[in-house]
């Protein structure tokens, strides 16, 4: 896992018990890969939801490629294992299992990036976590999805493999 993102779970991890994190007891230079999402429910099937974001870092808005805040993730969340995307994010949200999750992306022309993310269930209703991206130094065939429950600190804050 990304350190950034180490770093960042084990903060939000700290401090699950509060309600919503307090971003002065985040470290200043994790903030602008942090993200919150409002979990908005149907009223009649509680499973059916959609998030919204209601903050997004500056370095998570670079990687979406736009301002993000109040826009509905699954309105933006695409390619090839978007759908995968999204289901981890409502796993999260209907389990309130803790999830660590890595995208390859190949983009013609480009080096292959990764996109790598934390997302951790906070009450009411709401995802907070952290998102970062890299270009990969190596040329690959394909682009690939993972997905894992994130251990708290106590264990190590560390994805289980």
């Amino acid at each position: 896992m990304d350190s950034r993102l180490e770093q960042l779970a084990s903060e939000l991890f700290s401090q699950a018990d509060a309600g919503m994190p307090n971003p002065a007891k985040i470290a200043p230079k994790l903030l602008p890969h942090m993200f919150v999402l409002d979990i908005e429910r149907d009223k009649i099937h509680s499973k059916k939801l959609q998030l919204r974001v209601r903050l997004a870092g500056s370095a998570v808005d670079s990687i979406v490629g736009r301002p993000s805040k109040s826009m509905i993730l699954e309105s933006f969340v695409h390619g090839p294992r978007g759908d995968l995307v999204i289901n981890g994010f409502h796993h999260c949200a209907n389990t309130r299992e803790p999830l660590w999750m890595r995208q390859v992306v190949l983009i013609e022309g480009r080096l292959p990036r990764f996109v790598e993310g934390i997302a951790i269930y906070f009450e009411p209703e709401r995802i907070c976590g952290g998102l970062v991206a890299e270009d990969l130094m190596e040329v690959l065939e394909s682009g690939n999805f993972e997905r894992r429950v994130l251990l708290p600190p106590e264990h190590g804050v560390s994805p289980v493999l």
